[in-house]
């Protein structure tokens, strides 16, 4: 059975993977003229931790019984403060080498695809190569500060392509007909996990649209598979492939589609007919609804609370500037307990007067902001303005009678 974690931690996790994990020291090993080194991606999995896919890097001697696989994308559950650093984003990823069975293993359990692209390295590269993730796997090198747009499992195994292999390797840019930036690469990920990525683009602050470089990219495996596919050695003015076509190791199944009834932006359409319908009630019977709003601003506050940390006390820079703050903020769960007390009207009159008028300049102006807000929070934001003119024309009534 399949533990389903909490959505915060879902979340997070949906930008790495795990796989064995070994603390053994390689041996030392010479490669024959047999060997060979492959890039492994593999495609994304149902489960949210892999819905990005993951890539590895395979080097296979039959002749010495060597079929190891570097995996740049584990971390260490044991680890006390595990929870704390993951939060913050001060956890540690670690370079892991399985054999290539037990990595396989793992995907045939998901359904998950497995592609190989045999690199075209001479016999120097591959030792060359192999001696350097064996450095790298050592104790005091194997941990490195994960970040999951800049510094991950994927661009790992680039970068010790680029920096190990004495050829320059040269990428094909052209090969992307137009630009994008972080939180476009990232949505094609999520179109069957509407939910992730609600959550994705909650978290993800205006960084995220910034327009990305090819070279970056290939943060996502299924884009450093394209760039490798493209890319060439250069040996003075001559180009050689880098990659031969790609061979599908391991075949697995399609992810499902997703109904509509399931997902953010129906829930939020409910929460709208919900809110519209008590307004409706509350000025036909001349009552205010006090317990809904406290519900509704609690609960957008405590997202708020969220937002604030991941921005202010986190090292997750790619969730700072986020202007989901605008109009979910840690402030709406204080107005919320603040909501139960009918001698505090004077206070709530301004906090909702302005709170409206906030939230409606940001509606008109939703798509005009350098940031990407999600639309299916839309009618939810329309909610919470709607509710704002309402505890404002209650306070306005409570001030009168006083």
């Amino acid at each position: 059975m399949r533990i389903r974690l909490s959505a915060l931690v879902i979340l997070y996790m949906s930008f790495s993977l795990c796989s064995f994990l070994s603390t053994a020291q390689l041996p030392v090993v010479t490669l024959t003229d047999s060997a060979k080194v492959s890039l492994l991606t593999c495609s994304q999995g149902d489960e949210l931790y892999s819905i990005f896919g993951h890539s590895a890097i395979r080097v296979k001697d039959s002749s010495i019984g060597v079929d190891w696989v570097f995996n740049y994308g584990t971390f260490d559950f044991s680890d006390p403060n595990f929870y704390p650093n993951f939060v913050k984003g001060k956890l540690n990823y670690i370079l892991s080498v399985s054999t290539y069975n037990n990595f396989e293993y793992t995907y045939i359990i998901e359904n998950r695809y497995i592609y190989e692209q045999p690199i075209n390295l001479t016999q120097q590269e591959k030792q060359i190569l192999l001696d350097s993730l064996s450095i790298n796997y050592l104790p005091q090198n194997r941990y490195y500060l994960y970040d999951f747009l800049f510094d991950n499992c994927a661009t790992r195994i680039r970068n010790i392509f680029v920096e190990a292999i004495p050829r320059t390797i040269v990428f094909n840019d052209s090969i992307y007909s137009e630009s994008m930036n972080f939180r476009q690469l990232l949505m094609p990920f999520v179109v069957e996990k509407p939910w992730a990525k609600l959550g994705i683009n909650l978290l993800l602050g205006v960084k995220a649209d910034r327009i990305a470089t090819p070279w970056e990219y290939m943060f996502l495996p299924d884009y450093m598979m394209e760039a490798f596919q493209y890319a060439s050695f250069q040996a003075d003015t001559t180009l050689y492939p880098v990659a031969r076509e790609k061979v599908t190791l391991l075949v697995g199944k399609n992810l499902p589609r997703n109904a509509f009834r399931n997902s953010p932006l129906f829930v939020f359409m409910a929460v709208f007919l919900i809110a519209a319908g008590i307004t409706i009630w509350g000025v036909r019977k001349r009552k205010y609804s006090r317990w809904f709003d406290a519900l509704l601003f609690g609960l957008v506050g405590l997202l708020g609370v969220v937002l604030a940390f991941q921005w202010f006390g986190s090292d997750h820079v790619v969730m700072s500037n986020n202007y989901n703050l605008l109009w979910a903020h840690p402030l709406h769960l204080i107005v919320a307990i603040v909501l139960l007390f009918k001698n505090l009207a004077g206070f709530l009159k301004y906090y909702f007067l302005i709170n409206m008028a906030l939230l409606l300049l940001l509606m008109i102006c939703w798509f005009l902001l350098p940031q990407t807000l999600p639309f299916a929070v839309f009618p939810l934001v329309a909610s919470m303005a709607i509710r704002s003119a309402v505890v404002y024309k209650h306070t306005l009534r409570i001030a009168r009678k006083e």
